[in-house]
C-alpha cells in the first residue's frame, strides 16, 4: 500500500513538473486552399452538414479527401494509370470514405444525415452520371472537388 502510494505521488509530481500528456488533438489542415466559388456551390450541402460534425470528424474528413485528391492527381504521374474512367474515380473514392470513415473511424452510416447523397450530387454534378475517360481536365475537376471537399471539413464558414 506505501508503494502504491509513493508511486502515485512520483507521477502526480511529474504531472505537475511536466504538464499533462497531450492526448489526440486536431490538425487544423491550413494547406488546404478555399476551393473557387463554382466548387463552393458545388459542395455547399456538404459543407453546410460538415459545420455540424464534431471537430475529430471534420479534421478526418478533410484528411481523407486531402489524400483523395493527392492520390488522383498523382495517378497522372505514373507509368500505368489506375484510373481510366470516372467509374473507377467514383470507386475510388468510396473505397477510401469506406475505409476511413466508416471502419476505422467508426462513423456509422446516416450519422450525418445528407452526407451521402450531398458527396453523391457534387460528384454528379462535377464529372456527370456517365461514366467517361479520365482526360487531365476530368482528373482537375475531380482534383477540385476533392480539395473542395477536404475544405468543407476545416472551414465551419
Amino acid at each position: 500500500m506505501k508503494l502504491a502510494r509513493l508511486i502515485a505521488a512520483c507521477v502526480l509530481l511529474a504531472i505537475a513538473i511536466c504538464g499533462v500528456p497531450s492526448m489526440l488533438t486536431v490538425q487544423d489542415e491550413a494547406t488546404i486552399d478555399t476551393p473557387e466559388e463554382a466548387m463552393r456551390l458545388v459542395t455547399d450541402d456538404v459543407h453546410r452538414i460538415m459545420r455540424g460534425a464534431s471537430d475529430v470528424d471534420r479534421a478526418l474528413w478533410a484528411q481523407v479527401w486531402a489524400k483523395v485528391a493527392v492520390t488522383a492527381n498523382g495517378d497522372a504521374t505514373d507509368t500505368t494509370v489506375v484510373f481510366v474512367d470516372t467509374g473507377a474515380l467514383r470507386a475510388f473514392q468510396i473505397i477510401a470514405l469506406n475505409v476511413a470513415w466508416r471502419r476505422l473511424a467508426g462513423n456509422e452510416k446516416g450519422k450525418y444525415a445528407g452526407l451521402g447523397e450531398a458527396c453523391e450530387k457534387a460528384f454528379n454534378d462535377t464529372l456527370g452520371k456517365d461514366v467517361q475517360p479520365v482526360t487531365p481536365a476530368i482528373r482537375a475537376k475531380f482534383v477540385a472537388l476533392a480539395n473542395a471537399l477536404a475544405w468543407c471539413g476545416i472551414n465551419r464558414g
